[in-house]
Formats: C-alpha cells, structure tokens, sequence
C-alpha cells in the first residue's frame, strides 16, 4: 500500500515539474507570455492531480483495497495526497516561473 502512495504523489510530481519545465522554456524563448504560461501551469496542474487521482482510484479498485474497511480509507488518503502533491507543486512552479530580462 505504501507503494501505491509512493507512485502516485511521484507520477503527479514529475508531470507537474514536466509541466513547469516545458512552460518556462517557452517563457524564456519568448514564445509565450508569463500571463499565459502561468495560466497553462493551472490548467495542467489540476488535470494531471486528477488523471493521476483517478488512476489510482481505479487501479486501488481493481487490487481490491475498496474491500476492506483499513484499505479503504488508505485509498482515499493516497487520492488527498496526490491531490496536494500537484498543488504544491503548482505553487512551487507559479513561484519560480520568471520573464527573461531585458537590458
């Protein structure tokens, strides 16, 4: 069960900083606003926390830990984790995403 923590919070990190990463290129190289990117941030953030909830949620069926009343309530916080792992990740990024400078 421990595992199953691990992988989810872990495939909602990852996407989210992938997420960051490829906008703050296009930040840098001026193909996108700030504004923008930080917008698309958003978006993807919540997205990827409940595609990746929503798998979890779905592979925590199918290995039946809905069955047991100890399991269950471990499913239901590991999809809460995974949750708060893509919001701070999304306030990390929105923190960190800057403008190139201009002399």
């Amino acid at each position: 069960m421990l595992g199953f923590f691990m992988v989810g919070i872990t495939v909602t990190v990852v996407l989210c900083f992938g997420a960051y990463l490829i906008l703050q290129r296009r930040v840098l190289e001026e193909q996108m606003s700030l504004d923008d990117a930080k917008g698309f941030l958003l978006i993807s953030s919540v997205l990827f926390s409940f595609m990746v909830c929503t798998a979890c949620f779905y592979i925590g069926q199918v290995l039946g830990y809905d069955r047991q009343e100890e399991t269950s309530t471990l499913l239901a916080l590991s999809i809460l984790l995974d949750i708060t792992a893509g919001l701070i990740s999304l306030i990390v990024g929105l923190q960190r995403m800057h403008e190139p400078e201009h002399y």
